[in-house]
């Protein structure tokens, strides 16, 4: 039982902070975050636009990381969705990242707007996140046209 929980605590652990953030950056993270969402999810998940953008600052690869992850639990929470894409770019000093499902959809104006649920507490953790690197965060949903993330943030160094 013990060994269990070990696994379990180094699991979750690796979940929420993997090394490769730090040994090789944002892109090998997801890469490697991707592959196993896939696998546990059966969502097809893709990677598109600067994957190989070079390092950006500890925080800001941090926060992508978190939000990315935020955003990839909700739609195999709440989208029934059978795809899914992150889009990197990094263009005029800043780094934009989104998150697109075919999910169900929702609408955020109204959830955001609400206080009890579950995804809407998502949802605002991220935009914390996003708002603790300087950057702003969007979250576009309408029922039937599923759900896209959008982070823009100052590309620190």
């Amino acid at each position: 039982m013990v060994e269990d929980a070990l696994s379990r605590v180094r699991e979750l652990s690796l979940e929420l902070r993997p090394s490769l953030l730090d040994d090789l950056g944002l892109a090998a993270a997801l890469r490697w975050y991707v592959g196993r969402y896939t696998a546990r999810s059966g969502i097809a998940t893709e990677i598109i636009g600067d994957v190989d953008m070079g390092r950006i600052s500890h925080e800001v690869e941090t926060a992508c990381f978190r939000i990315v992850q935020e955003a990839l639990t909700n739609t195999a929470r709440h989208s029934q969705a059978t795809r899914a894409s992150i889009n990197i770019e990094r263009t005029n000093g800043r780094f934009h990242l989104t998150v697109t499902d075919n999910g169900i959809g929702f609408e955020s104006d109204q959830l955001l707007d609400g206080m009890g649920s579950a995804l809407a507490l998502g949802l605002r953790g991220m935009q914390e996140r996003a708002l603790a690197v300087k950057g702003y965060l969007q979250v576009t949903s309408k029922p039937g046209h599923g759900t896209e993330v959008t982070l823009d943030i100052p590309a620190m160094r």
